[in-house]
C-alpha cells in the first residue's frame, strides 16, 4: 500500500520552480528552490518567502481556556509548551481561544467539561513565512495591520487580513532573523503567495526552501 503522504497548496507550483523536495513528518516539504546557501544568506540579508505549510495545526477554544490549558500565554502571545515530550507553539488567539502549531501530530490533555472545543485544521490552511531584515517592506504593502518592532516584537500573534484575505500572523523568529508565518485558508494559498511576491518586488524578495528557515530561538 502506498504511503499516504501530505502536500500544501504550494507543491505544484514550488515543483514548477525547479523545487527539491525533502520528508518533513507525513508532509513533502520543498527544501530549496536552488542554492541552500545562497538561500540562507538572502534570508539574513533581505526578505524571503518561503512555504511552511508541512506543520500540524490544531484550534482549542474554551470558555475556561486558562483553567484547560494553564501553559497558554496571555491573548496575543506565544509560547513553548510540551507536547508528548515535542514542543509545540501555542499563540493564543484571544481570551478563549489558541492555535498549537508542531511538527508532528498534537495532542491535547482532555477537555475539563462540555464548554470546549478542538478543530484539526492541519490540511485546511496554507502558511507562508515572510522572513528577513526587510520583511516589514513587504508587508507594509500587504496589510494595514501594525507590525513594527515595538507593536509586534518576537513571539506575539495578530489575527487580521493580508492581501485582503482573512488571516493569522505569528511572528517567531530564527536565529536572531525576523520571520513571520501567514496563515490563510488553504484555497488562498496560490493568491497569497502571488500577492506576496508582486508586495515584495520593491524590496528584492526572493522565494525559498524551507531549510533557508531551519532553526529558531
Amino acid at each position: 500500500m502506498a504511503t499516504l503522504v501530505r502536500r500544501s497548496a504550494l507543491h505544484h507550483r514550488l515543483l514548477a520552480t525547479g523545487a527539491r523536495m525533502r520528508a518533513a513528518g507525513d508532509w513533502e516539504q520543498a527544501a530549496s528552490l536552488g542554492d541552500r546557501e545562497s538561500e540562507a544568506r538572502a534570508a539574513r540579508t533581505t526578505v524571503v518567502l518561503a512555504d511552511l505549510s508541512a506543520q500540524h495545526l490544531l484550534l482549542a477554544q474554551a470558555r475556561d481556556l486558562a483553567g484547560w490549558l494553564p501553559a497558554a500565554p496571555p491573548p496575543g502571545e506565544v509560547a513553548l509548551v510540551a507536547n508528548s515530550g515535542s514542543p509545540v507553539r501555542c499563540c493564543r488567539l484571544t481570551a478563549d481561544s489558541a492555535l498549537f502549531i508542531g511538527a508532528a501530530p498534537l495532542a491535547l490533555p482532555s477537555a475539563p467539561d462540555a464548554c470546549a472545543h478542538v478543530t484539526e485544521l492541519t490540511s485546511g490552511r496554507t502558511i507562508v513565512a515572510v522572513a528577513g531584515p526587510r520583511s516589514l517592506d513587504l508587508l507594509r504593502a500587504a496589510t494595514q495591520v501594525d507590525l513594527r518592532e515595538r507593536v509586534m516584537p518576537d513571539r506575539r500573534c495578530v489575527q487580521t487580513s493580508v492581501a485582503r484575505v482573512p488571516a493569522t500572523i505569528v511572528r517567531f523568529d530564527r536565529r536572531g532573523v525576523p520571520a513571520y508565518e501567514i496563515l490563510v485558508p488553504r484555497e488562498y494559498g496560490e493568491y497569497l503567495w502571488d500577492a506576496l511576491l508582486d508586495a515584495g518586488a520593491p524590496a528584492g524578495v526572493r522565494a525559498v526552501g524551507a531549510a533557508a528557515l531551519d532553526g529558531g530561538d
